[in-house]
């Protein structure tokens, strides 16, 4: 007997009836739950295979991948291995073990740490097209793509048009020898260390020194120049390792402040800082537009003039982004300098017979009854070697900056991955004994010896500061270099013309002890300087106390 045949446009109770509950139930919870699954596990296996895979050379290259610790942790990597509070010395220990070259997934990313000098002049200043990048930061996200912080931002058109403002406005400052600002605040530093208490006031007063030559040259005024020290200081905290834990683990930034309090303190520190630039920026203008600052160049008066020319010469598009491209150069050069300066102390205060050769050269040179200026630096060489040495001997940025890869690069048979965050140590760079005998000596001969392998000639120029590996290299060299180099002059110099510089003296059991700054013991952001310390800062005669007390009544009273 033939099977009666089914027409399919033919009602059919007993099919519908099968057919229905299947589409019933797979538009229903169950359904929608197997979907996202399916969805889930297809992401979750395209991560793991991009991650796995992702950083290994191209097939048939015959390119090997990077030396390093392998990631105990997927995706978070070597987390665990950093020292939050002294990432550099975690990191040089790596260095030290992988000869200057080598790579570890961090939170997610892939970070390569280089301290060979062939490398870093390849890689960032003959391919600078590739790597003058910046990666963005847990505490920041977004902040390469914005138009706010110079040093941080991408390789984009924000950063060239900033960074030519930068560029401009500080060789136009440097010219006119910076207003003579320096000198100024010196004369005020020089009298407030003639009323110290403690041992220790010092390194608060060097760091309102520098935060008060950047904030008369950014605003023309130096009563703000506390703001800008206290928003400097957290701003580089959170822009470092021991800073917000976003920083080690990005991910964390998707969660709400109540769950990441860090992700607070970053929000309320930019509320703050954007209520102190407004008004320094709009006090500034309003005092041109009174005719008050006529004659004062500032690089508030620089970011009108920029936008006044307009056309093709227009520098600062929105007056937005020009109050953050000013208050972002009165920032970084606050800690900056400081934490070089403060390093110089140290090296003075741990050899004393180096501070004896500096201070004999300036008393022979410069006048015992004026500043030593700008002006005198042809003649100190001795001067000028002890401060480059002190750079060099501890680095106030350890880590140096980090760029990142836009595309695949290859060194001596080495891959470095394309999105790959390159760090160039600067205290590797420093420390590398090829480059310098005997690298963890202050020894500021090294700089002044024709025998010397560091030695350049003629001793009139060099050695200099200005175009030390400390600044970076390529397109992203600190634009402020003339700036350092004359603030560190004026301080270190004058400081050791009057002063005498010395361990603090502890009585313990009787007996007095000298107790001298410990070298390795570091501040914990990644730029700074030394840890706080202790020292005796003394004017050496009573002569020089009346000629400072004389200088600050002249100079500084008459022009502040």
């Amino acid at each position: 007997m033939l099977p009666v045949p089914v027409h399919l446009n033919a009602s059919n109770t007993h099919t519908n009836n099968l057919i229905g509950p299947v589409f019933a139930q797979a538009s229903g919870p169950r359904y929608s739950l197997h979907l996202l699954i399916i969805i889930v596990s297809l992401f979750v296996t395209n991560c793991l295979v991009k991650y796995f895979i992702s950083d290994l050379p191209p097939l048939g290259s015959g390119l090997k991948t990077l030396p390093g610790p392998l990631s105990t942790i997927p995706y978070i990597g070597r987390v665990h291995d950093l020292d939050r509070n002294a990432v550099f010395r975690s990191v040089k220990k790596f260095n030290d073990k992988y000869n200057g070259l080598f790579s570890m997934t961090l939170g997610g990313e892939k970070h390569i740490f280089v301290s060979r000098e062939d490398i870093a002049n390849d890689l960032l200043c003959r391919n600078a097209e590739i790597a003058s990048g910046r990666n963005d930061l847990g505490a920041y996200p977004g902040v390469t793509k914005d138009s706010k912080y110079l040093p941080l931002l991408g390789y984009t058109e924000s950063f060239h048009r900033q960074r030519r403002f930068a560029v401009s406005t500080m060789t136009s400052i440097a010219s006119r020898k910076f207003n003579g600002h320096i000198d100024l605040e010196m004369k005020r530093f020089m009298q407030s260390l003639l009323h110290v208490e403690t041992a220790g006031a010092f390194y608060d007063l060097t760091i309102l020194f520098a935060a008060r030559i950047t904030a008369r040259l950014a605003y023309g005024s130096a009563e703000s120049a506390s703001e800008h020290a206290i928003n400097a200081g957290a701003f580089i905290h959170q822009l470092s390792p021991s800073g917000p834990v976003t920083n080690l683990l990005p991910f964390l930034g998707w969660f709400p402040e109540w769950l990441v309090p860090a992700k607070r303190d970053v929000r309320l520190r930019q509320e703050a800082e954007k209520v102190l630039w407004e008004a320094s920026f709009y006090d500034t203008k309003a005092k041109y537009e009174k005719g008050e600052l006529a004659q004062l160049p500032t690089y508030v008066g620089a970011a009108l003039e920029a936008r006044e020319r307009g056309g093709e010469e227009k520098r600062l598009f929105e007056e937005e982004e020009a109050i953050y491209a000013v208050g972002m150069l009165c920032t970084v050069a606050i800690f900056t300098i400081a934490g070089a300066a403060t390093c110089f102390i140290m090296a003075m205060v741990i050899h004393p017979e180096w501070q004896k050769k500096v201070r004999d050269e300036i008393d022979n040179i410069v006048n015992s009854e004026r500043m030593l200026e700008l002006g005198d630096s042809a003649k100190l060489p001795t001067l000028r070697a002890a401060l480059k040495e002190a750079v060099r001997w501890r680095s106030p940025v350890p880590l140096g900056g980090s760029r990142l890869l836009k595309q695949d690069y290859s060194f001596g048979g080495y891959h470095f991955p394309k999105h790959s965050v390159v760090h160039v140590i600067d205290v590797g760079i420093a420390h590398d004994s090829e480059r310098y005998e005997d690298p963890h000596v202050y020894n500021p001969d090294r700089w002044l010896n024709p025998e010397s392998k560091n030695f350049k000639a003629p001793l009139t120029e060099f050695p200099r500061i200005k175009g030390h590996h400390v600044f970076g290299r390529g397109k992203r060299t600190c634009p402020g270099q003339d700036l350092v180099e004359s603030e560190l002059l004026v301080f270190g110099g004058n400081l050791l013309k009057n002063f005498q510089v010395e361990p603090k003296i502890e009585v313990r059991e009787g007996n007095k002890t000298k107790c001298l700054p410990n070298p390795d013991k570091w501040g914990t952001d990644v730029i700074g300087g030394p840890a706080k310390f202790e020292c005796n800062i003394r004017i050496r005669s009573e002569d020089k106390r009346t000629t400072v007390e004389k200088m600050y009544r002249e100079a500084y009273l008459a022009k502040s």
